[in-house]
């Protein structure tokens, strides 16, 4: 058991950090670092997931400090902001577009490395145009992945691909076809990433879900059904634990959830529910 936090080694619980917080945005915590990443650590969590739209804009020196001091380390980076802020897309009709996209997630992938740390890709991955575009954008989609993918796997970084719901991302809204995507493309070194939020919304059995991943999962997002954190909502946690501990899921716990009603708040009531969950 961890002494950090009471539950199975297996898992590692993650706080999510950004430049600054928005009440609509599903990051728990900013600021100067040292100090939420000493209160994250003496609440009990294990590592960072960290939300920028570009690598070179994270203080990594302060972040990497502050992490040492207190006995965390960076366990992923999100990429979403890059989609939302830029526009950058893995599927843009306009080949720059994609190529621009790659590059980005190819430096996430070279922060990323000295820490052996996850890359995300999630709604980075852009919407389908129309549904006639359904197929074209899956083989663009597939194409980007794989370079990123290989590239990632020469350097010591795994990724994985997020299933989202349906209101952020128009296609691979469900576990079952996000899986179905990377197995049937035969995505290397990419697992995936279930997050609780988009689950509730696409998914008919949750824990279901997480059985059918198996070994395929790679990477786990927590907020309950109202995407604030674990016990704010009705999701029935416990199942999904249980799943989790069935299927031999051996990774992190992310708290990618709203920062309400305000951070510090909601840092020590995630991992209280995460917690009772168990």
């Amino acid at each position: 058991m961890s002494k950090k936090n009471g539950l199975p080694d297996q898992f590692k619980l993650a706080a999510t950090l950004s430049a600054e917080l928005n009440p609509s945005s599903p990051v728990i915590m900013a600021g100067e670092p040292a100090g939420r990443i000493a209160l994250a650590s003496r609440l009990g969590y294990d590592s960072l997931e960290l939300h920028w739209s570009d690598p070179s804009r994270i203080p990594l020196d302060q972040i990497a400090v502050a992490c040492s001091d207190h006995q965390m380390d960076i366990s992923a980076f999100a990429t979403g902001r890059a989609y939302v802020q830029e526009g950058l897309s893995l599927t843009h009709e306009d080949e720059n577009n994609r190529a621009a996209a790659i590059a980005r997630l190819k430096s996430f992938v070279d922060a990323a490395s000295p820490y052996h740390a996850t890359v995300i890709i999630g709604c980075i991955r852009g919407n389908l145009a129309s549904e006639a575009s359904r197929s074209r954008s899956l083989e663009l989609l597939a194409n980007s992945t794989r370079m990123v993918a290989e590239y990632a796997d020469e350097k010591g970084v795994g990724i994985v691909f997020e299933a989202i719901n349906r209101y952020e991302n128009n296609y691979l809204n469900t576990a079952e076809e996000t899986a179905s995507f990377i197995r049937n493309f035969q995505l290397p070194n990419t697992k995936i990433l279930l997050d609780t939020f988009h689950m509730n919304i696409e998914d008919k059995d949750m824990a279901k879900a997480v059985l059918d991943c198996g070994n395929l999962l790679g990477y786990i997002h927590i907020a309950d059904s109202n995407r604030r954190y674990t016990g704010e909502g009705h999701i029935q946690m416990k199942e999904i634990v249980e799943a989790l501990i069935k299927v031999g899921y051996n990774g992190v716990l992310s708290a990618e959830c709203l920062p309400l009603p305000d951070s510090d708040t909601a840092l020590a009531g995630w991992i209280e529910g995460i917690k009772k969950a168990f």
